[in-house]
């Protein structure tokens, strides 16, 4: 279940390419891309270009978070609590995938009367999150694995003092790694998203 709550963004936004592959020729050629308070103020033109990059972006944007999620829980203690805070990152997390490959994959779709479908993403996108909630924490947490010895340096991201969720431990020396990961991924939603 696990497995699929994760590579189901990545199989939702490759559904999306495959469904807009096979319609191409019903797509409008021209569709508005942003309606501003006087109307809409921004047009495209149905390319491979116009409807991939929104498929690519979400695509980048999904992967960044899944490898973020990958590094803080490889460098995470796993004490005091471990399924609490670890859980609650993971759940977040895919949460965010959902939210991202819905955004981004109704946001690709062209529509004649403007991009009402990413609208629509957005509202189910924001029910992912408390869905993803309910779904971890109704049952039971997973039992707790065997200790794990902490690195020579410490553990990078410590469970924050109220439970909820992990910090970086001050003056870790691989702090440089995580602000990196984060301004990575953020680099190159930026340089997606003006290369559009």
């Amino acid at each position: 279940m696990r497995l699929l709550l994760r590579l189901g963004p990545f199989a939702l936004l490759a559904a999306i390419a495959a469904g807009l592959a096979a319609s191409w020729d019903r797509l409008p050629a021209r569709y508005p891309t942003h309606i501003g308070i006087g109307g809409v103020d921004r047009w495209a033109d149905l390319s491979p270009r116009s409807v991939g990059m929104p498929l690519l972006t979400g695509l980048v944007a999904i992967a960044w978070i899944g490898l973020m999620r990958r590094f803080v829980l490889a460098n995470s203690s796993p004490a005091p609590d471990p399924n609490r805070a670890r859980r609650l990152v993971e759940t977040i997390t895919t949460g965010a995938q959902w939210f991202l490959a819905l955004l981004f994959g109704l946001a690709a779709v062209p529509q004649e009367k403007g991009p009402g479908l990413a609208l629509v993403g957005v509202g189910l996108g924001f029910l992912f999150l408390p869905i993803a909630l309910i779904v971890t924490y109704s049952g039971k947490a997973p039992p707790a694995g065997p200790p794990v010895p902490p690195p020579p340096e410490g553990w990078l991201f410590v469970p924050r003092t109220n439970g909820a969720g992990l910090a970086i431990a001050p003056g870790h020396p691989r702090t440089w790694q995580a602000v990196a990961l984060f301004a990575a991924g953020l680099l190159a939603l930026v340089a997606f998203s003006l290369a559009r």
